[in-house]
């Protein structure tokens, strides 16, 4: 029986690879964006594919595309929410504003479909469903010039944890953040917003330049999209999924490095002094 998957952020980058993949596997997908016409796949049917008009900023918009998904196919299993924007540069060269559209996008955005989603999925019958949020590798040690970027990832995936706790097992609704690194794809030419505000002392880092040195092969390793979104497809079919998914060798080798650094920070005899301050 295909399961049904709803998409944001579905017209490019790895969105599009996941409708793709999913609809080459005989899934049913609703591919969602902010102007879908020009937004095409192959392997569609009337019976199969669902292309609706979705700005994750208005939640009249995620409303609506909710109920022209269980319209048109009754169900909805799985929610991938991908759509996101980058914001590039030194934390003081971003305004307040800036800071607040990052998290508008990334985070409260997100929630507002996770909200819908989890209502939906306990509702249906049966009920059940998975909710995928896409993370960043730079939310496990965080990196220089994407600060919002990292910390918007960082909250959405606090809060998924904690809204998993709060599922009856019955409602079988399972959330997991999939976490990756560099995508070979062009999305980013279109997502990513720079600081406005000129700081003469962080002449020493420039957001564009950080952006092409980024797109180097040499420099930054990317991973296949299309292979991303195989990825996805089997981590949407696990029965016990994880809370958190690491996609590429890369991506694995820095959650090790994660977990190595947090190891020898609590080896450290002086952190164990302030683990002990309340036991004196």
């Amino acid at each position: 029986m295909p399961r049904v998957f709803l998409i944001t952020g579905a017209s490019r980058g790895l969105g599009h690879a996941m409708a793709q993949t999913f609809l080459s596997a005989g899934e049913h997908v609703v591919a969602t964006t902010r102007d879908p016409t020009n937004m095409t796949f192959t392997d569609t049917t009337p019976s199969n594919y669902l292309a609706l008009k979705l700005d994750v900023t208005i939640p009249s918009d995620i409303a609506s595309a909710f109920t022209a998904s269980i319209e048109k196919f009754g169900r909805i299993d799985v929610v991938v929410n991908n759509a996101a924007n980058g914001l590039i540069g030194p934390l003081e060269t971003l305004t307040d504003e800036q800071v607040k559209q990052q998290f508008d996008t990334n985070f409260f955005s997100a929630v507002g479909v996770t909200r819908k989603a989890v209502e939906t999925m306990r509702q249906q019958s049966p009920p059940g469903g998975r909710v995928l949020q896409i993370g960043t590798v730079t939310m496990l040690f965080g990196y220089q010039m994407v600060g919002a970027m990292c910390a918007s990832k960082c909250a959405l995936e606090a809060i998924t944890q904690c809204l998993a706790q709060e599922m009856k097992s019955e409602w079988d609704i399972k959330l997991t953040t999939a976490i990756f690194g560099g995508l070979a794809t062009n999305a980013h030419d279109k997502s990513m917003v720079f600081g406005e505000i000129d700081v003469t002392a962080y002449d020493h880092m420039n957001g564009r330049e950080f952006v092409n040195t980024m797109r180097d092969p040499k420099i930054f390793p990317v991973d296949d999209p299309a292979k991303a979104a195989k990825g996805i497809l089997a981590l949407s079919k696990m029965e016990n999924p994880p809370s958190r998914a690491f996609f590429g060798k890369s991506v694995f080798e820095a959650a090790k490095q994660r977990l190595k650094a947090d190891q020898e920070l609590l080896a450290r005899e002086d952190i164990a002094e302030l683990a002990n301050v309340f036991e004196t």
